[in-house]
């Protein structure tokens, strides 16, 4: 279940990148790294979620060492499954609005329910999650907010770097709101309307 998980959100990754409304907010900064950088999208994923490990046993003192080999090791099948998937996809490439938004809704059900069974498997959290996670134990307030605030940051990182590099905005949009907004909220309503016993 882990696994398909994994393969289903590196799937909605790959088909909001190539929506064109801009991807998701969580690979927003890999996604406009790889348009200058020469790294693939998965690969520069791998990078930022190390880096969000690495805070995190300061962050927490007490935190089992296998909770961070465990999110280390789910970036062993995440980057090259998004560059996989980026690979499968290469003949996608819509122009018309109607497609790319169908496109960009689509890979919104398609990351939430993958992030749903990852959830559900209880094996791992994700690097991301994980970093929020331990931000909260140390601030005392409450995930979703901290999550909201996490994806806004990286949304503006994104922002910056796409502007300071290319002079306009590439690999942000109107599609990385509408994953921002659309994704928890179709995961509260498979959590509701799909009981899977683990």
């Amino acid at each position: 279940m882990f696994i398909a998980g994994i393969f289903l959100m590196t799937f909605g990754i790959a088909l909001s990148c190539k929506a064109g409304l801009g991807t998701t907010p969580i690979s927003s900064v890999p996604f406009v790294l790889s348009m200058f950088t020469g790294y693939t999208i998965g690969e520069l994923t791998v990078a930022m979620n190390l880096l969000f490990i690495v805070p995190q046993p300061f962050l927490v003192r007490d935190l089992p060492k296998k909770v961070i080999i465990g999110q280390a090791s789910t970036l062993i099948i995440f980057g090259p499954s998004v560059d996989l998937w980026m690979y499968l996809l290469r003949w996608l490439n819509p122009t018309h609005i109607g497609e790319m938004w169908g496109a960009c809704i689509l890979s919104s059900f398609i990351l939430a329910f993958g992030v749903f069974l990852c959830i559900k498997a209880k094996i791992f959290t994700a690097p991301g999650e994980g970093l929020v996670l331990a931000v909260e134990k140390v601030l005392n307030f409450k995930f979703a907010l901290l999550k909201n605030c996490f994806d806004i940051g990286l949304v503006s990182i994104s922002v910056i770097i796409s502007y300071a590099v290319f002079g306009e905005l590439h690999g942000v949009g109107a599609g990385t709101v509408a994953s921002a907004i659309l994704v928890g909220r179709i995961i509260r309503t498979y959590e509701k309307r799909i009981k899977i016993a683990c």
